[in-house]
């Protein structure tokens, strides 16, 4: 067994991986594309048939991803008589993404390259992504945590004080802050739920610690000295810590409030202000029964 970094958009590492797996699976092989949903197997496959100059009979790949819903036998991208069988995704039901609707997930789902979106906070501070995803900085050693976030483009960021939390899940989730798309979507997601990590760093001119959220993104942390974290998002979410993937971050740095992606509709939010002063009042009144913050 081997493994393989290739880019299907910029056709990096292709003719590697494709002259390993013919020699694997020999002149009558069948080769299997097995993978998560939204994974990439069909475009994957289409950028080989390009590469290679194949005639592909079937084209696999749609605008919206994980829509593969049946074994496809695709022709023209291996050579000789191998055989190569497209799959429908596996759904793992850990990663957020499997939750989401198609419009939502086209939010998600990365189609441009990742650009570091970079906060400088203190503690008592949070940073939003979209309504999927919250960092506080519950303590630190240090004046300054730097937080870079890696996720879509079309997510919009939110950055403010922990202690308006729940009034930003209330008044901002399925508006400003979307995806979950609309107000009803926030509790068809799950419950929200909190999950503690204790960091340490060693600089500020890089990240030392990813915390990651299957399907979604992650936010990279960059300090010198010791803090304690608090993660939120929808319960049943992997959360996995790790050594930072992308230590690099941007030197602009985003400022307090809402960074709204041009996604997110401006008439949605104008639809919504008539509504604000009435809700305003009725959502106090349900704090006890709102999502824990």
């Amino acid at each position: 067994m081997s493994v393989h970094l290739v880019s299907s958009v910029r056709d990096w590492g292709l003719k590697n991986l494709v002259d390993d797996v013919t020699s694997l699976a020999g002149p009558r092989g069948n080769v299997w594309a097995v993978g998560a949903q939204n994974a990439g197997k069909s475009t994957l496959i289409n950028a080989i048939g390009k590469h290679v100059g194949g005639k592909i009979t079937h084209l696999t790949e749609a605008p919206v991803p994980g829509t593969t819903l049946g074994i496809v036998r695709v022709e023209g991208v291996l050579p000789g008589h191998t055989k190569l069988f497209d799959t429908p995704g596996l759904l793992n039901p850990h990663q957020i993404t499997t939750r989401l609707t198609r419009e939502e997930q086209s939010l998600v789902n990365i189609s441009k390259e990742l650009r570091p979106r970079t906060y400088r906070i203190k503690d008592g501070y949070s940073v939003h992504i979209a309504g999927l995803m919250r960092l506080d900085i519950e303590e630190s050693s240090v004046d300054s945590v730097y937080v870079t976030v890696w996720a879509s483009p079309y997510l919009p960021l939110h950055m403010g004080k922990t202690e308006n939390a729940c009034t930003m899940v209330e008044e901002h989730f399925g508006r400003q802050l979307q995806p979950p798309i609309g107000e009803n979507r926030v509790k068809e997601l799950g419950q929200w739920v909190r999950k503690e990590f204790q960091i340490s760093g060693n600089s500020w001119d890089s990240s030392s610690i990813d915390i990651a959220a299957a399907g979604l993104g992650w936010f990279a942390v960059g300090l010198k000295g010791e803090a304690v974290l608090s993660v939120w998002t929808y319960d049943g979410i992997d959360i996995v810590l790790r050594n930072a993937l992308l230590p690099h971050r941007s030197y602009i740095f985003e400022e307090a409030g809402f960074t709204v992606s041009k996604i997110v509709s401006k008439a949605d939010r104008a639809s919504n202000k008539p509504q604000h002063k009435s809700e305003k009042k009725r959502k106090q009144s349900d704090r006890k029964e709102s999502v824990p913050c």
